[in-house]
This record gives C-alpha cells, sequence and structure tokens, in this order.
C-alpha cells in the first residue's frame, strides 16, 4: 500500500509539470511557424496553451506507466517559409528555447521560495509548503531535461532539425537523406530501449539519460537557482517521503 501510495504521489507531482513543459514546446514551435509565415499549426488549433490540444494517446498513457511523455507534433508546412533553411532552424529551436526560459523563471521563483522557507529547514515546513517545493521543483527540472533532451541531433527530435539547418549545403543533403532513411528505425530503436528496461531490468535509456542530459541539467539548474542538483533532490525526498 506504502508502493501504491508512494506511486500516486509521484504522478500527481510529475503530471503539472509535465503536462506545461510539453504544452509551452509544442505552442511555441506553431508560434514561431506562425509568425514566420506558416500558418499551419494556426488552421489546426495548436495555437493554444490547453494541453488537450497537444496530447497523444501513447505518450500520454506513457506518462502515467513510465513516468515519460510526450505530446503530438505541431504540424509545420515548410513550403510558407519566406527562407526554409533558417525558419526551419527558428521554429524548431522555439521548443527547447521555450523550455529552458521556462525553466529558468521556475527555477528563480524555487530560489526564492527557499530563501524565504520557514524554519526548521524542511522539517518545519507546513505541508501547502512541502507539496509546492515538489511542485516547482518537478516542472523545472522537466523543462530543462525536456530542453536538452529535444536537442539530441537524432530525428524526430529538434536537434535533427537544427543540425539539418546549420550544416553547410551539401553535407545538409547528405544528412537530410539520412534522416529520412533512419526515421524509420528509431521509433523502433526507442521501443527495443523501454523493452529492455522495462522487461528486461537494462536501465539502457536511464544510462544514456544520465550521460547526455543530466550535465547540462545540472548547470542549467545550479545558474537558475544557486543550488546544485543534489541539494535540491535531497529535499525533494524529504517533503514527498509517504
Amino acid at each position: 500500500m506504502g508502493n501504491l501510495s508512494a506511486w500516486l504521489l509521484d504522478i500527481l507531482l510529475l503530471a503539472p509539470g509535465i503536462l506545461w513543459a510539453l504544452t509551452i514546446h509544442e505552442t511555441s514551435h506553431g508560434l514561431a511557424a506562425y509568425a514566420l509565415g506558416d500558418p499551419t499549426a494556426k488552421r489546426a488549433g495548436r495555437l493554444s496553451l490547453n494541453p488537450l490540444r497537444h496530447l497523444d494517446p501513447v505518450g500520454t498513457l506513457m506518462l502515467f506507466v513510465a513516468r515519460i511523455g510526450w505530446a503530438k507534433p505541431v504540424p509545420i508546412d515548410p513550403r510558407n517559409f519566406r527562407n526554409p533553411v533558417r525558419d526551419i532552424f527558428l521554429t524548431s529551436a522555439a521548443g527547447p528555447v521555450s523550455n529552458f526560459v521556462n525553466g529558468a523563471v521556475l527555477g528563480g521563483i524555487l530560489a526564492f521560495f527557499l530563501w524565504s522557507a520557514p524554519a526548521p529547514f524542511v522539517e518545519g515546513w507546513p505541508t501547502w509548503y512541502k507539496l509546492t517545493y515538489a511542485l516547482l521543483f518537478n516542472a523545472m527540472f522537466i523543462s530543462f531535461a525536456l530542453g536538452v533532451f529535444n536537442l539530441i541531433p537524432v530525428p524526430p527530435l529538434d536537434g535533427s532539425n537544427i543540425l539539418w539547418a546549420i550544416l553547410p549545403e551539401g553535407p545538409r543533403r547528405r544528412f537530410g537523406a539520412w534522416i529520412v532513411r533512419a526515421g524509420r528505425y528509431i521509433g523502433l530503436g526507442i521501443l527495443i530501449i523501454f523493452a529492455a528496461d522495462f522487461i528486461l531490468g537494462i536501465p539502457i535509456f536511464n544510462i544514456l539519460f544520465q550521460i547526455i542530459v543530466m550535465p547540462p541539467v545540472m548547470l542549467f539548474t545550479w545558474l537558475s537557482t544557486g543550488h546544485g542538483i543534489g541539494e535540491l533532490w535531497g529535499y525533494y525526498i524529504a517533503v514527498t517521503a509517504v
């Protein structure tokens, strides 16, 4: 019963941050594309901060099963761009940038929250204070992690389009052709990684996450809060103890 309570609490504290980070990420893609001349996302009703407009059924299910979720990609038609290469870069970068800005704002709020926290530290916090801290910490961490993760230059992540746009013309064509060929296999590879993790107990995803995503997230967390991620995580464990 204790494990179930802890799992439910974890989901309730994670879900708002995940939904918000995914929503601003996809909305920012759509707003950038619209500003650059492509109305496709607007016509699809995706210029919205309503999470229901961005949820993917499988991604939502994975949110509760694996605590990792994703949203429906915002539809974009590069034929509407005035300068396709530049505008694809700007549209693709808008999502991760929005996550970094959001994470920095939340980090600043979290730093103020800790500065003004009542004593004794953690033990003396009222329940609403502990709950607020946990929600803020999760939302900040998720936003930074989503931004960094999407910069990995592998399709369908934003980093692949960003890298494609900044490459010289010849390498850009070759990389674009690779994206088309590799795209169909990458989804299968991700499923295999999740299967190895959750069925066989081989933590491939966690290892890759720790190596690739965590170092930038640790830096961004320290810059925005003035506290190390280990210290903040320790407070999170303390305030969420069931």
